[in-house]
């Protein structure tokens, strides 16, 4: 088995980077063709459950602050008794109380299973979460990384990338057989588990299934009749066994359930996708969009700009509705798309006091933050999904380029350096120091700069 490449550039950050060689193998192979199980695959930085709990409690208590509407998240499925045909079902909870939420004063995994487990009375129970990403840094991290070399590979998916947690000690997915119109890789990160596969001509024929042939694109489900049914299909799957540490794959068109496992298990499914964004639907007639851009399109630092194929998509369809605005919103949406590495929504913010003049920054150059200029003379800066628009004069675009340029570097920068070089010769009135420093701060929040030790000879 290839041995990873080394972590990262920056020390400390967790890393799932794989050589060239093992992706090169898996699109030979198994790339939108068949399953396959990896197992002992990644020496360090694989999701822990400690990491997924964190992630759980911090998507829990911005749910319970009403951040995001129900059941968009988090949803939570408890296991009944067998049914009059012999098969477990399930009930999803609506709405969610902060009972049914992992909770900080559970202080991890093992204390909120024993009360909830307590709370339900015995009964089997299943949680979700999407967008785990979004939750955790370090699972951005861990995700981002992955798929470096699987983007340089395949080509990045412009339906974009999630990572949704299921935790639980429930038997089977509560949603049944299914499939969907992600390719998975699945992550075994606690407990075993067995993932149930059928090829999509293997169930496309049953009544249930659409009789369309772009249905393999799509997702759907499986409707079992009784026991003796389900234990007729299971006769026929591929069964992946994994236990922690292990990935799987499967491709969007296969069929899959789990299958039941002792205990608490949990996994982090990383979905990618090809689909076009619904906008495109309503394009001009002939308006094309690609599926995936080329690596070496993602962003790269000073002179970036959004690729052409996105350019004229975007364009079309400004000009199908013949509304300027149409155009700048969604270049925006896409650059913060780009610079958030095509995964759903953003990364954690950091919360961290504001830099003072004295302070060193840094960056991580695999990451740069990117000056665009927008539709209608704005100007936006983007890193990690998160971005600010400014309408800067000519004069004061061409700093804060030269300003993006120095920092993406990666090398130690020193406010006040910055700060000075920024405002040399500048007219008061052009851009505020207050301004500058927001930039600044905002990056830190971003997590597109972070603090640093100034070089030796500066100490």
């Amino acid at each position: 088995m290839p041995a990873p490449l080394p972590a990262s550039q920056t020390p400390g950050e967790p890393s799932l980077l794989l050589p060239r060689s093992f992706w090169k193998d898996f699109a030979r192979k198994h790339w939108d063709r068949e399953p396959v199980l990896y197992r002992g695959l990644f020496a360090a930085h694989f999701p822990t459950l400690d990491e997924i709990f964190a992630a759980l409690v911090e998507a829990s208590e911005r749910c319970n602050r009403g951040e995001y509407p129900p059941l968009r998240i988090l949803r939570f499925f408890i296991e009944h008794e067998d049914g009059p045909n012999g098969l477990p079902y399930y009930s999803m909870v609506f709405p969610l109380s902060p009972q049914h939420l992992p909770l900080p004063e559970d202080v991890n995994a093992e204390g909120y299973l024993a009360r909830i487990t307590k709370w339900l009375g015995g009964k089997r129970f299943g949680i979700t979460l999407n967008s785990t990403q979004c939750f955790h840094w370090g699972h951005w991290l861990q995700m981002q990384s992955f798929l470096t070399g699987f983007r340089e590979q395949v080509g990045v998916p412009l339906g974009g990338g999630d990572s949704a947690v299921f935790f639980g000690n429930y038997r089977y997915t509560p949603f049944g057989i299914h499939k969907d119109d992600l390719h998975v890789f699945y992550f075994v990160v606690e407990g075993r588990k067995t993932i149930s596969l059928w090829p999509f001509d293997a169930l496309s024929q049953r009544d249930e299934v659409p009789k369309d042939p772009d249905f393999i694109h799509r997702p759907g489900g499986i409707v079992l009749k009784d026991k003796a049914e389900e234990e007729k299909l299971l006769s026929q799957a591929t069964l992946l066994r994994g236990q922690r540490g292990d990935l799987m794959y499967w491709p969007a068109s296969y069929w899959h359930r789990a299958e039941p496992s002792e205990g608490l298990a949990v996994s982090a499914s990383l979905g990618v996708s090809f689909r076009s964004p619904f906008f495109t639907q309503m394009g001009p007639v002939g308006g094309q969009w690609p599926e995936r851009l080329r690596h070496t399109e993602l962003p790269r630092g000073p002179g970036w700009r959004l690729p052409a194929s996105l350019r004229k998509s975007l364009q079309q369809q400004a000009q199908r509705r013949n509304v300027l605005a149409v155009e700048r919103e969604r270049t925006a949406e896409w650059v913060r798309f780009l610079t958030g590495g095509a995964m759903e929504g953003t990364p954690p913010v950091a919360q961290e006091a504001p830099l003072s003049a004295k302070e060193w920054i840094r960056t991580e150059p695999s990451r740069p933050i990117v000056g665009v200029p927008l539709p209608g003379g704005q100007w936006m800066v983007s890193a990690h999904g998160h971005s600010t628009v400014l309408s800067p004069s000519p004069t004061v675009r061409r700093r804060l380029e030269r300003l993006l340029a120095s920092l993406d570097s990666g090398k130690p920068q020193s406010i006040e350096a910055l700060e000075d070089a920024f405002f040399s010769r500048l007219t008061a009135r052009a851009f505020s120091r207050k301004a500058f420093r927001a930039l600044l701060d905002d990056l830190v929040r971003w997590r597109a700069v972070r603090r640093c030790e100034p070089p030796a000879s500066r100490r």
